[in-house]
């Protein structure tokens, strides 16, 4: 399947490098804004066109998927207009801001029939399914607990007074929206959507979340995801029951390392050596190589689960977008 990437930026780099891995795809056209930069892309690996414009991209008919990556307050519109176009598409995380919004963009895939995903590593990685096969392991779950703590590297020019993507309300960045999008992805991916969310964060003047406590609370078990790019510490997730517990590491963007502890037994360890977008890239490509609509749309089912977690996390820490 021939892709068309839209944006240059160092997500869209990684994934074009898992692409180039995969025999089914082929990345056939690269469009940025400057026509320097998607250049520097093209060479960098391949590729053989080059668009400074979006339309055109969409006009071409050897494109038959586009991956976008670009500012978070841009998926809605262009992941829209490639479904139009006759486009499948593969969205980077996260998916679009409202449910709304999320609403219409899957009834456009479903009414064209097309392939529609959110690019997210979490629910690809055989760890993941291997948490889920464990829970009943580990007896009534009581607490889980999800931590990413990545100090940004666009923090130290948000301080200086610039206001980077990432750090701009207007472009639907912050924490939450950023990193603890992942442990909203790990919980509800396995237990569905919560009874109450409350979101607990940190401020910078402009008014983003630079870090943040999310509680989602189930009825026999609470969960806190905490996000932050304003300081940094050691990513995990931790599935606590009152017989064993589940520990992935370095957390909820790449379950590398799993281990199952129980008192009096062996730990049960699993550990995988791939990236985390190696899975998530080769899960696609079977989707798509099987024509599997059904596997497409559960998985954006739970996309739109986490769309909603997200949006009422938003509503309550009054974050204004």
């Amino acid at each position: 399947m021939n892709i068309g990437i839209l944006g240059t930026g160092s997500i869209a780099r990684t994934m074009v490098a898992e692409f180039t891995k995969v025999p089914a795809f082929r990345c056939e056209a690269v469009c940025s804004r400057q026509q320097a930069t998607g250049e520097a892309l093209a060479q960098q690996f391949g590729i053989s066109k080059v668009y400074t414009d979006y339309n055109a991209m969409l006009a071409d008919p050897d494109i038959e998927l586009v991956y976008i990556a670009t500012p978070n307050s841009m998926h809605y519109a262009q992941t829209r207009a490639a479904l139009l176009a006759g486009k499948n598409v593969l969205c980077e995380k996260p998916f679009v801001p409202t449910v709304a919004e999320a609403d219409e963009l899957i009834a456009l895939a479903k009414e064209k029939h097309l392939f529609l995903f959110e690019a997210i590593t979490t629910a690809h990685h055989p760890n993941y399914a291997l948490a889920k096969q464990y829970l009943d392991d580990i007896g009534s779950l009581r607490i889980v607990s999800c931590t990413f703590c990545q100090y940004s590297s666009r923090y130290d020019a948000l301080l200086s007074g610039q206001v980077p993507p990432v750090f701009d309300p207007a472009c639907c960045g912050g924490a939450l929206m950023d990193l603890n999008l992942y442990n909203v992805h790990f919980v509800v991916g396995l237990f569905g959507e919560p009874m109450l969310v409350s979101y607990h964060p940190n401020l910078y003047r402009n008014g983003i979340d630079t870090s943040g406590i999310l509680l989602l609370e189930y009825p026999d078990f609470i969960c806190q995801c905490t996000g932050a790019k304003d300081c940094a510490a050691p990513g995990s997730v931790q599935l606590i029951g009152d017989a064993g517990r589940i520990l992935i590491e370095p957390g909820s963007s790449n379950c590398q390392k799993l281990r199952l502890v129980r008192p009096g037994q062996e730990d049960i360890c699993s550990e995988y050596s791939e990236s985390p977008w190696f899975y998530e890239v080769a899960e696609i490509a079977m989707i798509l190589a099987l024509k599997d609509y059904d596997a497409c749309y559960a998985a954006l089912k739970k996309t739109r689960q986490v769309v909603t977690v997200l949006e009422a996390a938003r509503e309550d820490a009054q974050l204004g977008f």
